[in-house]
């Protein structure tokens, strides 16, 4: 550690602010955690649920595989175009009302998705990725603001729920399709969402106390969430936000890991089915072990974060996921090893990607404005992929054009771990 780091920006990293570094959850800490988790299962969820029957909707729709990847791509590039916007709409509404607006107005998205031909298709899905968007800074601001002890801990859980979330609705559409047709298959997760939003009301039901029992709205909660340092906090403004190298880096692996992330997602289940022959429930239920063998990484990384550097984890998930694609090809069959080795890939970048904006962020605005820059940058991009892998396999009737780009594009995850150990944390001079 350098020593000429500030001794309480160090402290303050490692325990929180003020009286909070003493304390522990209280029951209403709990209840925001389990509405945070139930709101994570509703963020990427919606994406996952396309894949497993997305035969039946190219036969019944008539979509090529072009605009069947736009399925998936629509709402990451909402993701990414809209964020800008979601950042300021959240600072004037408010946590609160942002999540109901997420919730409620996915929920709407995936009851109008399957059941109005191919343009309701298409425009449910495009409210579901607007919505989602919200959903995606808010989740962070939220461990910001209200878990800033437990960082680590609660973004490996707020990972883990994510691919629970994906793994629910890749386990059960394709079953459920069977017995009550594709569109009731779909619409139905949007009770997921709905329930979530009734729970994030009755959990946040005294918007005035945070976690903590602190105003979340007061100048004192923003400089507490993360840490303040004086001299940081100078520097954060937007206007010198893209200076600062860290960003482009989170920008990069956000970019890279997501486009990897949704490519293979969109396109597993359809994989599977023709490299080894299996029906589309079989195919659903080997895409959700995709999703939730994350739970390694997302959970391991938070582990392992005291004895290894943010750089050098990059790295490994880096090499880990470029190693998955290319081995999905040369043996389609052992599927459980290389589903493991993605999957620890995957939720462990979303975690060091996470838990870095939180660590250079040096209050809660300003975690907000980088997480606005890497998400708008790294979802835009990322939408792309599934078109690409889609779009490459109709011309070429293969997939190595594809899933080879995808281990080629991880190599850069590789060289921003390396590039991520150039990067001071906040407070923080060179020797």
């Amino acid at each position: 550690m350098d020593h000429n780091q500030h001794p309480h920006a160090i402290e303050q990293r490692k325990h929180g602010s003020g009286d909070k570094a003493s304390g522990h959850m209280g029951q209403h800490g709990w209840l925001i955690l389990i509405a945070l988790i139930a709101l994570a299962f509703n963020l990427r969820s919606p994406l996952t649920a396309i894949p497993p029957v997305i035969g039946h909707i190219r036969a019944d729709l008539g979509l090529n595989a072009t605009l069947s990847g736009l399925l998936t791509s629509i709402p990451v590039l909402c993701f990414g175009l809209l964020t800008p916007l979601v950042s300021m709409l959240i600072a004037g509404m408010g946590l609160r009302f942002s999540v109901c607006l997420a919730l409620g107005g996915a929920a709407i998205g995936l009851l109008v998705r399957p059941y109005s031909g191919s343009m309701g298709m298409f425009a449910g899905t495009l409210l579901i990725g607007m919505a989602l968007a919200i959903g995606n800074i808010a989740s962070l601001m939220i461990i910001a603001r209200d878990f800033s002890r437990q960082i680590h801990m609660v973004t490996g859980i707020y990972t883990a729920a994510l691919n629970v979330g994906t793994m629910l609705t890749g386990v059960f559409t394709a079953p459920l399709a069977e017995l009550v047709g594709w569109r009731f298959a779909l619409a139905s997760w949007a009770a997921l969402a709905v329930a979530a939003m009734f729970l994030w009301l009755w959990a946040d039901r005294h918007p005035n106390s945070n976690a903590h029992g602190a105003d979340p709205t007061s100048d004192a909660v923003a400089k507490d969430s993360l840490i303040t340092h004086p001299d940081e906090k100078d520097n954060a403004g937007t206007g010198v936000l893209w200076r600062r190298p860290i960003v482009w880096i989170l920008s990069a692996v956000f970019a890279v890991h997501l486009f990897i992330y949704y490519a293979i997602t969109a396109w597993l289940p359809s994989y599977l089915i023709e490299a080894n022959g299996m029906s589309a429930t079989q195919a659903g239920i080997v895409a959700s072990s995709f999703q939730i063998l994350s739970l390694i990484g997302a959970l391991g990384v938070p582990v392992i974060a005291r004895h290894y550097s943010p750089g050098v984890q990059l790295i490994v998930m880096g090499l880990f996921w470029m190693l998955t694609p290319l081995w999905m090809l040369i043996a389609p069959a052992q599927w459980p090893l290389w589903s493991l080795l993605g999957g620890i890939a995957q939720g462990g970048i979303f975690v060091v990607a996470f838990m870095l904006i939180m660590q250079h962020a040096v209050d809660l605005d300003d975690n907000r404005r980088i997480s606005t820059a890497v998400q708008g940058i790294g979802y835009s991009l990322a939408s792309l992929g599934p078109i690409m892998v889609g779009h490459l396999h109709e011309i070429n009737d293969s997939w190595i054009g594809g899933f080879g780009a995808l281990s080629l594009l991880a190599l850069v995850l590789v060289g921003s771990g390396v590039a991520v150990m150039r990067v001071h944390l906040p407070g923080q001079t060179s020797a």
